[in-house]
């Protein structure tokens, strides 16, 4: 059988994704292979699609038993003899394995790095080694484990075994580091996209966090999430306070006993609890594909930590979330933590990766840019799908702000940080107030403004690189080449006067504009429940939820129409479709609906989804808006009297406009409309943002809406 056949029959997918294919003959010709591929990418099967096709037995090193469990699973559900040796297990029971292994019964075997069972590897019949989690054997990753170094021995003995190193999360000094310590013979390497497109990214303001919290989880009730807390207390605290507003909870960290936490990781892993409320002991290795959010309370230590605690989100490839709440309090109280007693270059390193995790925190600019340039990947200045992007900023000249704070950093000498600049300029009575300071002219000069406004001003200033923060423990303020200009009266700056969330579609699960059916899906989660129960594996075992999104769009009435739904492989149709089939047809009947087959391209071969528009239709919320425009008043007046946004009401106005009900001049200066126009066929797309930077300050986005509808107008009329 080739490999695409196997990836076929075996696990139900129609063509490979990413560089799946590339990775799976290079293991195949024999290749010692560096893999990095991001979490949800499909790393597993490029050694499990091998592994069905190579004579031998393939061995797969895993740090977690819960992730060998996991794949065990799931590949015994698909048919392939697979087990794991572990301490879990009983003598008779590794025995029974070790039999399997040597009569050639067995497809693959997953060890732990430090297992006892490696010294009988030259026995086995090995025809590939896996390293899984890679980045554990080096220094310089974010998760080095020592035992992983026992790797080191592997081309020892097994000299003429290619070895393929998998990892999700390593910059390019871990990366040579990995291939060296694991002794790599002139690998194939290859690095896929970081970019989890599913993923949106947000982040908020730490005050009133657990406020904000229960807002979050409160539409989310039904779905699983993490949770992530620095320390145990809190983790503690956080999952009794949630479990009071009634939530399905529990904790989980290294202070509880090693088997309530194996308790608690199973229950969520079964879908008997919604919400994990961890440290980052947990979920490493965890496989669950239908984690909906990730929320960090906390700020993690680096950018790596961050990306694959998020990456645990949306492994189906359907939309998720990653939420974190942000406050500088917390780089300051976590540089406590990253400090390695007489080791100061290692201490540099750890304090830099921290304020490289701070930055992000203060982005006014993609977030997902910064992640994706952090691990040397380009990316444009707008994905559509972080709070940045889909936030609808208003500039207005702030030059006079920007020069008090550049006179006070220029005064203090660049000396101090961004707490103190910013008592000098209210004129703080504070101690800690230096008696020369207060003598300075911009000492009270910002006495007007409050201190959140100055916080907001000066990260508005970093992010324009007007301002500058040094490295190390206590970073202070620094000019930049851009500041003279702007002290001198030569340059102006726009500063960020108001935000608004633009309005954020989710994406759908279909090319075409077929909508899930909810209650359906509610269903199939019921049969799965119970088909997992059975097998006595978690429910994302047996289907994904992106299978089951699926199976509600396109309503299969037979077996043969499931085998184009995509994690229905042969061995699957045959044994979960009959209950499946059951439930849709049932559906289908007490709801007068016929099978969608007919719109469903073949099966789904990417993560990765369009986000069809939906047609809008006219209500009497628009109505209203409608008519007291018509009465004379102005958007902004509009939103003031209905306590509506003025991008709502503008929103309003452009379905109008759109539908030839409301003229664009109207809304728009005619000698506007060609400029808007033009901008719009640059730039390309629907996306306000990027419209908006390219015309600058003197048009705002409700021209440009009124002006993209009056183009769908003129285009359908």
């Amino acid at each position: 059988m080739s490999p695409l056949e196997i990836l076929r029959t075996r696990f139900g997918y129609s063509s490979f994704r990413l560089e799946q294919e590339a990775i799976i003959q290079s293991v195949l010709q024999r290749k010692d292979t560096f893999v990095l591929m991001p979490t949800g990418g499909g790393k597993s099967l490029c050694y499990q699609v091998p592994a069905l096709l190579l004579d031998g037995l393939t061995v797969v090193i895993s740090p977690l038993i819960a992730l060998m469990k996991d794949q065990v699973d799931a590949l015994r559900l698909n048919g392939v003899q697979a087990a794991y040796l572990n301490s879990t297990q009983s003598g008779a029971e590794q025995d029974a394995i070790i039999t399997k292994v040597l009569s050639k019964e067995m497809k693959l075997l997953y060890l732990a790095p430090e297992s006892s069972f490696f010294r009988r590897l030259g026995s086995f019949n090995v025809s590939l080694v896996a390293v899984d989690e890679a980045h554990c054997i080096s220094h310089w990753g974010h998760d080095f484990r020592p035992e992983y170094l026992l790797l080191n021995q592997l081309k020892q003995t097994l000299p003429d075994v290619p070895v393929i190193a998998l990892t999700a999360t390593a910059d390019k000094v871990t990366q040579r580091d990995i291939i060296e310590k694991l002794a790599l013979r002139s690998p194939a390497v290859f690095v896929s996209s970081f970019n989890r497109a599913n993923i949106r990214y947000t982040v908020e303001p730490k005050k009133r966090s657990f406020e904000k919290l229960l807002g979050f989880l409160e539409t989310r009730k039904e779905e699983s999430g993490i949770i992530y807390c620095l320390s145990r207390v809190a983790t503690e605290s956080l999952a009794a306070d949630l479990a009071k507003e009634a939530f399905n909870v529990l904790p989980y960290h290294a202070g509880m006993e090693k088997e309530q936490r194996a308790r608690h990781q199973e229950m969520f892993l079964r879908d008997d609890v919604k919400i994990m409320v961890a440290t980052i002991a947990f979920g490493m290795g965890i496989d669950k594909s239908n984690v909906r959010y990730v929320v960090h309370m906390d700020l993690p230590k680096n950018i790596e930590s961050y990306y694959q605690e998020t990456g645990r989100a949306g492994r189906d490839g359907l939309e998720s979330e990653a939420l974190l709440y942000y406050t500088y309090a917390d780089v300051s109280k976590m540089k406590k933590f990253v400090e390695i007693e007489g080791n100061a270059e290692q201490t540099r390193i750890y304090l830099k990766k921290l304020d490289q995790m701070a930055t992000y925190g203060d982005l006014v600019t993609c977030r997902r840019q910064y992640l994706l340039n952090y691990f040397d990947e380009p990316a444009p200045s707008y994905c559509g799908n972080c709070d940045i992007c889909l936030t609808q900023v208003e500039r207005e000249e702030g030059t006079v702000q920007a020069q008090k704070v550049l006179s006070a950093v220029t005064r203090l000498q660049e000396r101090f940080g961004t707490n103190y600049v910013i008592d000098v300029l209210r004129g703080s009575n504070s101690a800690k107030i230096m008696d020369d300071h207060r003598a300075l002219k911009t000492f009270g000069v910002g006495a007007d403004t409050s201190k959140e406004e100055w916080t907001s001003i000066i990260r508005d200033l970093l992010a324009q690189g007007y301002l500058a923060k040094s490295d190390g423990t206590y970073p202070v303020l620094k000019l930049t080449a851009k500041s003279a200009a702007v002290l001198r009266g030569a340059e102006r700056v726009m500063l960020v006067r108001s935000k608004e969330k633009l309005p954020t579609p989710m994406m759908q699960v279909s090319e075409q504009s077929a909508d899930y059916e909810a209650g359906l899906f509610m269903i199939l989660k019921k049969v799965r429940t119970a088909l997992a129960q059975e097998e006595n594996v978690p429910p994302y075992v047996v289907l994904s939820d992106a299978s089951l999104r699926e199976l509600a769009t396109y309503l299969p009435l037979d077996r043969a129409s499931m085998r184009n739904i995509s994690g229905f492989g042969e061995l699957k149709v045959e044994r979960y479709g009959p209950a499946f089939e059951d439930a849709i047809v049932r559906y289908c009947e007490e709801n007068g609906m016929a099978t969608r087959m007919h719109l469903k391209s073949p099966k789904r071969t990417s993560g990765r989804r369009d986000r069809p528009e939906r047609p809008q239709r006219e209500n009497e919320t628009k109505q209203q808006t409608l008519d007291l425009f018509k009465a004379g008043h102005l958007p902004g007046d509009i939103a003031a009297l209905r306590s509506l946004s003025v991008g709502t009401v503008e929103n309003h106005l452009a379905y109008y406009v759109q539908y030839g009900k409301l003229s664009v001049e109207e809304l728009v200066r005619p000698a506007k409309i060609a400029t808007i126009q033009l901008a719009i066929e640059q730039v390309g797309g629907k996306m306000l943002a990027p419209i908006k930077e390219k015309l600058g300050a003197g048009f705002t986005y409700g021209e440009i809406k009124a002006v993209m509808a009056y183009l769908e107008f003129k285009a359908t009329s």
